[in-house]
């Protein structure tokens, strides 16, 4: 009986650092975000990313920074949350930048006289962490030149939004450009604005030296679709033509081409295949009744490995053949409709191959990055490299 567990592919995790390095090469700093456990994939990857391009991380929480450094000892890292700074001693013995998001944060933590890299967090619109006002911006870029201590090496902000014939995306550029007008950025080793979506959908921001990048690492194209193929295409581009001209809405790209490979696979084992009549319900509430005589896979796994309780026309892949989820969704066990062709030591593919991560998702109505988190963190992981397991 085989295990649940999730596959990562090392090899193609260094491809899509390689590919995003060389197509993207105006910046300085390849921010790879590492949160929430690499979007599933473990922290495990960074050195394959490290060697590959991407020269410096981030992360949300202490422990994901620590986790890091398990496999390595030097590489940049960046708390994208506040700490509490009585564990100030934890990052500076570990090398490990903070986040500064508020003037008293930032003048006690001037009072602990400790060495310590950070980056200013601008609230340039989204209204969570952040500076938002210019005058305590220039204060605090201030005390920290004048600080011996305390090394202002990043300056940063985050948007809402993806930016595609949307206002809102230039209104917060505008809205950072306002805020940091009276300090000299180019005095501050690292400006980092955006995500995947503004690395792939938008030009290069001018003062903009370094990129964060999250789901694009894991082989993931967000970059967004055009057709003018069918009459509604036709209406919707000459209605984005008219709202782009009339708000003044920056350029952007469409159906970017990039070579991405998605690193991380979920495969699972059957428990028993059977014989159903006619008539039966199948699974918790009985909501589901066989149409007719069948033949059923029992699989060991269910919400409890992150798929989701949903299943909206849910499939999963045997043989490169697919079959469809049957019922309600368990805690630790689902029932698929089968056929002749499957065998009880099979393979079971609920993500990867032919089973994209976008059909996953839709059926269980999540979003990608919420499909691979809850997967990663959910399932022993197996990582893959030059067609062998190394770890």
């Amino acid at each position: 009986m085989k295990d649940t567990y999730v596959e990562i592919n090392l090899d193609n995790i260094a491809s899509n650092a390689r590919n995003i390095v060389k197509k993207y090469n105006q910046y300085d700093y390849y921010i790879g975000v590492l949160k929430s456990d690499a979007y599933g994939h473990g922290e495990y990857i960074v050195n394959e990313l490290y060697e590959n391009g991407i020269n410096y991380f981030a992360v949300s929480y202490i422990n994901e920074a620590l986790d890091i450094r398990k496999y390595n000892k030097d590489v940049p890292i960046l708390l994208l949350q506040p700490i509490n700074l009585n564990q100030i001693d934890v990052v500076v013995n570990n090398n490990i930048t903070i986040t500064v998001h508020d003037f008293n944060y930032l003048k006690e933590l001037l009072k602990l006289d400790k060495n310590v890299k950070i980056h200013l967090k601008i609230d340039s619109g989204m209204c969570r962490l952040g500076f938002n006002d210019k005058n305590e911006i220039k204060e605090a870029v201030d005390l920290l030149n004048a600080s011996k201590n305390v090394f202002l090496e990043g300056i940063y902000s985050h948007f809402a939004t993806v930016g595609i014939i949307d206002n809102k995306w230039d209104k917060q550029l505008a809205k950072f450009k306002e805020l940091t007008k009276d300090i000299d950025l180019k005095s501050i080793p690292i400006v980092h604005l955006g995500s995947s979506t503004t690395l792939l959908g938008h030009p290069k921001i001018e003062f903009c030296n370094g990129i964060r990048m999250g789901i694009v690492l894991y082989g993931y194209n967000v970059s967004n679709s055009k057709s003018n193929k069918g009459l509604k295409n036709v209406l919707r581009n000459i209605r984005n033509s008219y709202l782009k001209h009339r708000f003044k809405i920056s350029d952007t790209y469409f159906n970017v081409e990039i070579d991405l490979k998605p690193a991380m696979k979920l495969k699972t084992g059957i428990l028993q295949i059977k014989k159903i009549k006619k008539g039966s319900s199948i699974g918790y509430q009985a909501n589901y009744t066989t149409k007719e005589d069948c033949l059923i896979a029992v699989l060991p796994i269910g919400y409890n490995n992150g798929i989701g309780r949903k299943n909206i026309n849910k499939v999963v892949s045997i043989n490169n053949k697919k079959y469809p989820v049957l019922g309600n969704i368990g805690m630790n066990m689902i029932t698929i409709k089968v056929d002749n062709n499957v065998n009880i030591n099979d393979t079971v593919t609920i993500l990867g191959d032919d089973i994209t991560l976008g059909m996953l998702s839709r059926s269980s109505d999540y979003i990608i990055s919420e499909t691979l988190t809850n997967i990663g963190k959910s399932n022993k992981k197996v990582y893959i490299k030059d067609g062998k397991k190394v770890y």
